[in-house]
């Protein structure tokens, strides 16, 4: 099999003839999960969110931290598919993957559209969060300082450091970003759809939450790959630094949890943050197989009601308010 990195990038990368199949399956995979944001009905949204009584204060904020931070975040990603990664994968089951997930990133960054126009928020306000909110800002900058020097001039995969420099972005993206802050937003909203409240938002976050599970295995399976085609680029110190990043990372989102929920509410506390993204983490280093010693200790699942939101009832009561055409995405497991 040739090697992840060391292909022509400019050459032809068919997928018919690539090596591993296992990509194009996870293309599949992510095909059978076709939505539209336009298509969620967002009515009873819009009538709770006008209404001065379903609505706390402290859910109200609660929404727009979300859409704040997932709106720089699903940017962040398609912005880093679009431009870095491709350059450099060149298999072409990858690259088919790749640019499936780059579809489903434009779609996400279509929900907080319509959440936006279903709200009557100002969009300005929502868009630039990543700029006034410091606890958004700080995950944004932290992000991009680890992973923006793939587009320096003299950038070069072929050595040991320029494979270190591109495996600390995916690990950043997929792990980090899609893995761990998104995570901790899906079980954020997800909270007021255990109370009927903004049903709509859940419902875009359910699909999304399946397209995001796809791209961690993903991810998840090229930083294996990579692993075992270029071992000597994974010496004890780069696991270590890895789990640093994502220590840091962790300790980030604990900051954004308490500005977000500066009160318990939802059956949510801002400190129950703390497990989760420890065990989230831990879940994600151990799918990377990285030594066993790095993990955070006493940790556990604070929200075991998350996988439920996901099971055949729940999105049974989904195919009752929306179309059929969406049972495709029934085959699909999640990834809480």
């Amino acid at each position: 099999m040739n090697k992840l990195l060391d292909g022509d990038i400019a050459t032809v990368n068919q997928l018919i003839d690539a090596e591993d199949p296992f990509p194009y399956l996870l293309w599949k995979k992510g095909k059978n999960n076709n939505w539209d944001p336009t298509n969620i009905n967002m009515e009873q949204d819009i009538k709770q969110w006008k209404s001065d009584q379903i609505l706390s204060d402290d859910e109200r904020l609660l929404i727009q931290r979300l859409l704040g931070f997932f709106s720089a975040g699903e940017s962040l990603v398609n912005n880093n598919l679009m431009i870095a990664i491709p350059l450099y994968i060149t298999d072409g089951g990858c690259r088919q993957y790749i640019a499936r997930q780059i579809f489903e990133e434009s779609l996400h960054n279509g929900t907080m559209a319509v959440c936006c126009a279903a709200y009557g928020l100002k969009v300005k306000e929502v868009s630039n969060a990543y700029k006034n909110i410091p606890t958004i800002k700080a995950k944004v900058e932290y992000m991009t300082s680890v992973t923006s020097n793939l587009m320096r001039k003299d950038f070069d995969i072929t050595t040991i450091e320029g494979k270190q420099e591109f495996i600390r972005n995916l690990f950043t993206f997929y792990i980090i970003c899609e893995g761990m802050y998104f995570y901790s937003g899906f079980a954020m909203a997800m909270a007021l759809g255990r109370q009927n409240k903004m049903t709509g938002l859940c419902d875009q976050v359910r699909y999304t939450l399946r397209d995001e599970s796809i791209h961690i295995e993903f991810g998840t399976y090229v930083l294996n790959r990579l692993q075992r085609e270029y071992p000597e680029v994974w010496t004890p110190d780069f696991y270590r630094e890895l789990f640093g990043i994502l220590s840091q990372a962790k300790d980030l989102e604990i900051a954004y949890a308490k500005d977000a929920l500066p009160n318990g509410i939802l059956g949510l506390n801002a400190g129950m943050f703390i497990d989760y993204m420890g065990f989230i983490g831990n879940r994600r280093v151990s799918d990377l197989q990285f030594p066993s010693e790095l993990r955070f200790p006493n940790v556990k699942n604070p929200f075991p009601w998350l996988s439920e939101t996901m099971d055949m009832q729940a999105m049974g009561a989904f195919f009752e308010r929306h179309e059929r055409s969406y049972q495709q995405a029934g085959a699909l497991e999640d990834d809480l």
